[in-house]
Formats: C-alpha cells, structure tokens, sequence
C-alpha cells in the first residue's frame, strides 16, 4: 500500500461536474509555482484516507470549486469538513458570472469568480512563503512553552492566539495562528517537531 509524499501548497477541492473549472484553477495555481493536490490524481492502490488526511495536513489552503446551481458532492463536502477540523483557510470558486447564491455553510468564506482566479492565487501565494530558519526556531521554541502538543492545540483556539500574539512579539512579523499551527504540523510531518518536556 502507497502513501504519496510529495509537497503541496492547495488542496483543490471539487466535483467531477467541476472538472473543466477544476482543470482551469489547477493550471493558474501551478503557473504560479505552488504545488496542488487533486484527490483524482492519487495513485491506483494508494489508501485514500490516507493520503487525503496528509494532503489535507500539509497544505495551506483548500480550494473548493462548486457548481452554484446545485449542491456540492458528498466527497466535496466530505473534504470540506476536514478541512474545516484542521482550520484550513478555506476559498470557494465558481464559474457563474451573475448573482451567486451559495449554501449557507460556504457563505462564511471567500468567495472568487474563476475570472478572478489571479487575485486568488496572488493571496494564497503570499500566504504560502516560507518560514525562515530563524522563524521556525521561535516557533519550535514557543510550542515548548505552551506544553500543548499540536493535535490538542487544533481545538483551543485561545491557545493558538496565544501563540500568534507570542510569534509576532519575538519575531517582528505578524502570522495568523492557524498559519503557525500548520507549520507546527509540516514539522511534524517532516519528524522535525520539537518533542514537548514531559
């Protein structure tokens, strides 16, 4: 059984309606240089669940592309829902060009015509850029601190604006906390997270 490895920046969310709106946000975003997950293209054999729950780990964004004539499919509200238990930034795209009526669990977020797809994936980009060394030593050191291993930290938002108000204080640079809990994630991933003084 095969587990993919590799890197990705967005995990792209989608229907198979959606494939042709799919097809056009994939290429922007990899014209642009960022790594997309596309579950369609997980390998024959590879344990879904898996894969997915590591996409879903280590990306910075979801991106979910929806149909806004109709509801979206089980497997996309399936990622949504992950997504949202993992605090993803989360951004819904549609190919409608008039007055867009979405359900109201997707209304909370933001929303992009694909004809504004360049704005999109300039944000996601900037939201992406690496954490320096130096960073990502503050960050290992105040996970120490807080003594709240990283799948706890998941649901306690206080905790996490704790340690966005303790990053920007030592480092000079203002990061959204869900950002710095998916860096404490990425760590994990990568087996280079700080173990927690017991």
């Amino acid at each position: 059984m095969s587990v993919q490895t590799s890197t990705h920046d967005v995990f792209l969310s989608y229907s198979i309606t959606e494939g042709r709106t799919a097809d056009f946000v994939r290429l922007a975003f990899s014209e642009a240089g960022l790594g997309v997950f596309d579950a369609a293209a997980v390998e024959p054999g590879s344990n879904i669940e898996d894969v997915l729950r590591l996409a879903l780990a280590e990306t910075a964004a979801v991106v979910v592309v929806v149909d806004t004539q109709r509801e979206p499919a089980s497997t996309t509200m399936v990622e949504l829902g992950a997504a949202m238990a993992w605090h993803k930034p989360i951004y819904v795209v549609h190919a409608d060009t008039g007055v867009v009526k979405l359900p109201s669990y997707l209304q909370e977020y933001p929303t992009y015509p694909v004809c504004r797809i360049d704005d999109l994936v300039r944000m996601v980009k900037h939201d992406t850029e690496p954490l320096s060394n130096k960073e990502i030593a503050i960050l290992s050191s105040l996970y120490q601190d807080l003594q709240t291993p990283v799948d706890s930290l998941l649901g306690e938002p206080a905790l996490i604006e704790t340690l966005a108000r303790r990053f920007s204080t030592r480092s000079h640079k203002k990061i959204a906390g869900e950002r710095l809990v998916q860096e404490l994630l990425r760590l994990r991933m990568a087996g280079t997270l700080p173990s927690l003084r017991g």
